[in-house]
C-alpha cells in the first residue's frame, strides 16, 4: 500500500519502467529462450504492474475523495483503515502527527509496522481524530490460561537450578510436583499480573521460533531482578547526550570495563540487569521499563565477547533513547537477525555512538584492515580495539577475522557471581 506522497511518486516511476519493460519485451529477448519461458517472464512484469498500478489507483481516489473511509467492521481492518482514512483526510504523515502531538517518524513507524506496536489507546486516539467509527460486535468471555502455569511449556528445571523460585527449598522432584504454585509466584513477584503487563506492548526481534512462556518467565526475572536493585539516581532521557555515550565508550579501555559500564549506567539512574539466556529464547539482550517505570538495560552474555558486549549494551541504550515509551515498554533482541525499523535504527545509533559514521567512513581500517591500523585507531579514538575489530567483522560478514582482538572470553568473568 502507498502510504505518502514519495512512495506515490517512486511507485508511479516503477510502473512506468515496467510498462516500457513490456513494450520493448519481444525485442529483448535473447534468440535461444523457449516461448514458454519467455511467457513467464512476461506475465510476472504484468503481474507487478498490476500491482503497482491497482496501488496508484487506490491512492489517487482516497486523495481526490473518491474513496470515503469512515467506519469498519472487524478488528483486523483497523491498521489499514487507518492509513485510508489519513490520506482520505487529506493528512501527510507529519500533519497527522502533529495534530496527536508526536514525532513525525512515529507515525511512519506506526503506518511501515501496520500499527502493531501501537496500544489499543493510541489506535482509539487516531481513530477519533480520522473521524473513523467503529461498528463491529465484540464478544469478550473469560478465559482460562492453564498452559500459563504448565510445567511442559517452560525450561523448568533450568529455571529451577538458578534459584529462580525463591525461599523454595526442595528438590526439583518437589519444585516440579509444586510447579503451577511456583510459577504463580514468579509472575506475581514480578507484577506480571497486573493488567499493565497482561496486555504487554512489546517488540521482539528474532529469527528463530521462540519459547513464548520461557521469554515471559526470562521477563518476569528481569523486572524482579530491577525491583530488587536500588538506584542512587533518578533518570532523565536529557542525560544521554554524545558526551555521556562518548565517556561511556572509552570506558572500554579499562581491564574491568563491562563492571565499570554497569556501574556508569546505574548512576545515571539506568538499571544493569545480567541474566543467561534461558532455553528457548534465542535472546542478547533486551531495553524495557521496571514497574517503576524506570529503564532497564538487560543483557545476557550469549556471545562471551568485548565487541558484542559494548555493541548489545549502545544497542539497548538506543531503545530506551528512541523507542521505549507509553506505547512500547519492552523489546527483546536476537541481533544475529538483520531487520529493519526500530531495530535498524537502534542498530544504527550504537554503531554511531561507538564510532562516529564520519570518522568510519574515512578510517583506514575499513581501507587497509589488519592489527597495526585497528589498534592504532583505536589509540586515537579512546577505546578497546574490539569495538573497531567488531564493526568491521560486523560489516564484513567475515566472521574469522582479528579473532584475537575481540575480547574473546572477557565478559563472563566480570560477572562470575551471576553468570
Amino acid at each position: 500500500m502507498i502510504t505518502n506522497d514519495r512512495q506515490y511518486k517512486i511507485a508511479k516511476s516503477q510502473a512506468d519502467d515496467f510498462q516500457n519493460a513490456l513494450e520493448g519485451f519481444v525485442f529483448s529477448l535473447p534468440e535461444n529462450v523457449h516461448p514458454k519461458i519467455a511467457e513467464a517472464h512476461k506475465n510476472a512484469i504484468q503481474s507487478q504492474l498490476d500491482e503497482l498500478l491497482a496501488d496508484i489507483i487506490e491512492y489517487e481516489d482516497l486523495k481526490e475523495g473518491r474513496i470515503v473511509v469512515s467506519e469498519i467492521n472487524a478488528l483486523e481492518e483497523l491498521p489499514l483503515a487507518l492509513i485510508r482514512a489519513r490520506i482520505a483526510n487529506q493528512l501527510t504523515q507529519a500533519e497527522l502527527a502533529e495534530k496527536l502531538q508526536l514525532k513525525m517518524q512515529q507515525i511512519q513507524r506506526y503506518e511501515s509496522e501496520k500499527y502493531e506496536s501501537a496500544s489499543l489507546k493510541t489506535l482509539i486516539r487516531i481513530a477519533r481524530e480520522l473521524g473513523l467509527k467503529f461498528n463491529a460486535d465484540v464478544q469478550l468471555r473469560a478465559v482460562e490460561a492453564p498452559e500459563k502455569l504448565d510445567i511442559k511449556n517452560y525450561p523448568f528445571k533450568q529455571m529451577f537450578q538458578r534459584n529462580w523460585f525463591g525461599t523454595f527449598l526442595g528438590s526439583i522432584n518437589d519444585a516440579a510436583k509444586q510447579s503451577p504454585v511456583l510459577l504463580q509466584h514468579l509472575f506475581e513477584n514480578a507484577g506480571m499480573n497486573d493488567f499493565k503487563y497482561a496486555f504487554n506492548r512489546q517488540s521482539i526481534r528474532s529469527g528463530s521460533a521462540l519459547n513464548e512462556y520461557a521469554l515471559n518467565a526470562w521477563y518476569a526475572r528481569i523486572l524482579i531482578k530491577a525491583q530488587d536493585q536500588t538506584l542512587e539516581n533518578v533518570f532523565h532521557k536529557d542525560l544521554i547526550d554524545q558526551q555521556w555515550l562518548k565517556a561511556l565508550a572509552e570506558l572500554s579501555r579499562e581491564t574491568d570495563a563491562p563492571v565499570r559500564a554497569a556501574e556508569y549506567l546505574m548512576s545515571s539512574g539506568i538499571h544493569f540487569i545480567i541474566e543467561p539466556v534461558l532455553e528457548g529464547t534465542f535472546l542478547d539482550g533486551a531495553a524495557l521499563l521496571a514497574r517503576d517505570l524506570s529503564p532497564v538495560v538487560a543483557m545476557t552474555l550469549r556471545h562471551d565477547r568485548l565487541d558484542n558486549f559494548w555493541f548489545v549494551l549502545f544497542h539497548e541504550l538506543a531503545h530506551i533513547i528512541l523507542h521505549l515509551n507509553d506505547d512500547l515498554n519492552v523489546i527483546f533482541d536476537d541481533l544475529d537477525v538483520k531487520v529493519g525499523g526500530i531495530e535498524q535504527e537502534a542498530d544504527a545509533y550504537a554503531l554511531n555512538a561507538l564510532i562516529p559514521d564520519e570518522v568510519w567512513r574515512k578510517s583506514l581500517v575499513r581501507f587497509s584492515p589488519s592489527n597495526e591500523t585497528i589498534l592504532n585507531q583505536s589509540e586515537t579514538l579512546a577505546v578497546h580495539p574490539a569495538l573497531l575489530a567488531g564493526r568491521l567483522r560486523r560489516e564484513t560478514g567475515k566472521y574469522f577475522l582479528f579473532t584475537d582482538l575481540i575480547g574473546q572470553g572477557e565478559v563472563r568473568k566480570c560477572f562470575e557471581d551471576t553468570w
